[in-house]
């Protein structure tokens, strides 16, 4: 994960190391004009009029950034910061190769490494781009206490400038409180985010919901996913409130390690029913006890004295079996649960699940896709624009979430193509670009965003007017009001459509379209046209498109087969041509009753040649041998017609009558002479 991103982006156009250089050389500490030291980057709400900003050497005497830079950091919540972050700060401080790469070549920019002025660069994932982001070390301060998250170590203060950085490039620290854990944990890594939901999933209730979650856990261990636990506060009074059990209740606990434990004749069965062996997860919270906001003792009340909750932090938390408590360490040590340090805790997971409500995975994602081991994701991205203008142009792609209503095809339409059965990862996230700068969404309130994958023709390359039977709507992520929805699952071979959108009709942003696999590389590809481009310029020599076509290829019934056949068993495909164009379907196994499924579209210019259906026996070292075709004269029906077409050796004829037919292949045709009706 360590190195120069592919896709890195100068933030406002501001080049650290020329900065860096020309300070050196006159001898002046960096001032950073896009990002002031003022009130207005804090932002509008109960800012007192006795801020200070300052920099790390006037508020301590051996200013760092980093005091230990193996070991994991402690955080502290600052009177300004936004909890989310903070959450994302202390996962963020357990893994150092993501660190580092927020932080590149930390060791250049640490004090007294080089003359000193006072600058600094981080690496902030934005929408499909890395951003290097340039930063002073002017910090608000009051009373000589930082207002922003910090380390626990008075002396250490790469978290307060990261942080600065993600409130540049967000405008404003206040501008930070619109988010949630996911967003920050997708701009540290450029990886994808789901959040499941605990209780939907009743995971506290049906053991085999339980045990698949501790799979998947498992699974996402061994992949380097960040895999965290939340118990979400129902209001900002009520975040940093403890349990019973000792959780805090909107913290993100890290999960560090995972293990079936063998219990064998330790005093651990008795407290598990007898069981030889059970799941356990060790978590970590790294932040210090928070400042309540707002309370007598906070930093901004001329009162004084620290306020903190009524618990101390727990080195270990103990589970809902009253005897846990009795558990003697050295047992612990005997099955192997370790702790690194005292931030970590083991609990079992019927504990976990009926405490936390909900578990956030991020998965990392290769960037390099040259270089990358085949079990990492990796995939193909585009941007787009929901907007609005004169009615069936390229510029009126605004058509609202209802998918049966009239205007649901004109949002912006994705092409994929899906070799064989493939997990895919596909990710939306939507941003407001203004004047270049990619930010939230409008006033900060994201739009509701969801997106529909439809199963289309397998020759498919124009927009899709109408949801005709044969396209089968596949996934529907609903309409969330989130910057990011992400679906995984598995998708079958074929040709498919994915249509993101919002929920309102006429709705303006801009979405960043992400899709991944571990199985193949995946493209991604808008449909802009309508019907196809005529290749040739001189369209007064070549006729315009009539008709289009769709033709279901179902099924066949082999009746008998022919003595000249080379093969004892058949390996059948079916093939269609129209108008000097010819598509094939999948080869079936089954040999009297060949199954296809398959569906095909044709864009016709003369409408009295007929679509031939021609069926196969493929051959691995002879040319494929006919088993029988058909015609299709495929007139205009308005509606999809079924029909049983009988197969000949070759096509009949009124030479020869009597040629008998070998089966029948069950079609279904659709002919519109209204272009934009399929």
């Amino acid at each position: 994960m360590v190195g120069m991103p592919k896709k890195l982006k100068m933030f406002k156009n501001q080049n650290y190391s020329d900065l860096k250089k020309k300070h050196q050389d006159l001898g002046t500490l960096f001032v950073d004009a896009t990002f002031p030291a003022i009130d207005a980057v804090i932002g509008t709400s109960r800012i007192p009029s006795n801020i200070e900003w300052k920099r790390p050497s006037e508020l301590c005497d051996d200013p760092k950034l980093f005091t230990d830079v193996e070991s994991p950091n402690i955080i502290r919540a600052g009177e300004y910061s936004c909890n989310w972050v903070v959450s994302a700060f202390a996962i963020l401080a357990g893994v150092n190769e993501l660190r580092n790469k927020v932080i590149p070549n930390y060791w250049d920019q640490e004090w007294g490494k080089e003359p000193y002025c006072g600058i600094f660069h981080f690496r902030l994932w934005r929408f499909g781009k890395w951003n290097d982001i340039v930063v002073d070390d002017l910090l608000p301060t009051l009373n000589n206490v930082i207002l922003t998250t910090q380390s626990g170590n008075k002396n250490e203060f790469w978290i307060s400038l990261v942080e600065k950085a993600y409130a540049k490039l967000h405008g404003s620290y206040e501008a930070l409180r619109e988010g949630e854990l996911a967003d920050a944990l997708v701009d540290f890594t450029g990886g994808v985010c789901e959040t499941i939901d605990l209780r939907a999933g009743q995971y506290n209730e049906i053991e085999e919901n339980r045990s698949q979650l501790f799979d998947i856990i498992r699974k996402e261990m061994s992949e380097h996913s960040l895999i965290c636990f939340t118990l979400n506060a129902p209001s900002l009074a009520n975040i940093g409130e403890r349990t019973e059990l000792g959780i805090r209740k909107g913290h993100a606990y890290h999960v560090t390690d995972i293990k079936k434990v063998y219990l064998g004749e330790t005093t651990l069965r008795t407290l598990f029913s007898g069981r030889e062996k059970v799941a356990m997860v060790r978590l970590r919270d790294p932040r210090e006890e928070d400042v309540k906001p707002g309370s007598p003792d906070s930093v901004l009340s001329s009162e004084g004295n620290p306020f903190v909750y009524s618990t101390d932090a727990l080195s270990r938390l103990r589970s809902q079996n009253t005897d846990w408590q009795q558990v003697k360490d050295t047992e612990f040590k005997r099955l192997g649960l370790s702790f690194r340090d005292s931030t970590e805790f083991w609990m079992p997971m019927e504990d976990l699940v009926n405490e936390f409500g909900e578990i956030t995975i991020c998965r990392l994602v290769a960037e390099n896709l040259f270089v990358v081991p085949s079990n990492k994701w990796r995939g193909s991205s585009v941007q787009g624009r929901w907007q609005t203008g004169p009615t069936n142009s390229p510029l009126d792609r605004s058509g609202g979430g209802d998918i049966h209503s009239e205007t649901f095809l004109k949002n912006p339409q994705y092409l994929i193509d899906i070799s064989g059965n493939v997990e895919v990862m596909i990710q939306l996230l939507q941003y407001l670009d203004l004047d270049g700068l990619d930010t939230p969404s409008s006033n900060n309130i994201n739009l509701l965003i969801g997106f529909h994958v439809i199963k289309v023709e397998n020759n498919r390359a124009t927009r899709l007017h109408k949801l005709w039977p044969h396209c089968t709507v596949i996934v529907v992520e609903g309409h969330k009001r989130k910057r990011e929805i992400v679906y995984r699952g598995t998708l079958s071979e074929g040709r498919y459509v994915l249509v993101p959108s919002s929920y309102r009709q006429g709705e303006h942003s801009s979405f960043f379209l992400r899709i991944f696999s571990k199985a193949v590389l995946l493209n991604i590809k808008e449909l802009k046209e309508d019907v196809p481009k005529s290749r040739i310029p001189c369209s007064c020599i070549i006729p315009e498109v009539e008709l289009v076509t769709v033709v279901v290829v179902d099924c066949a019934i082999i009746e008998h087969k022919s003595q000249t056949w080379s093969s004892s068993k058949l390996n059948v495909y079916c093939a269609l041509t129209c108008e000097g164009t010819t598509v094939k379907t999948d080869v079936s196994k089954e040999e009297s009753n060949p199954v296809w499924n398959s569906s095909f579209i044709f864009y016709r210019k003369k409408p009295n040649k007929p679509i031939i259906v021609k069926v196969f026996n493929k051959n691995i070292l002879f040319p494929d041998e006919l088993i029988g075709e058909c015609e299709l004269p495929a007139a205009v029906t308005h509606g999809p017609t079924p029909l049983d077409a009988c197969l000949f050796p070759r096509t009949k004829t009124s030479e020869d009558s009597d040629n008998p037919s070998i089966g029948t292949i069950h079609l279904c045709v659709l002919t519109e002479d209204n272009l934009m009706a399929v």
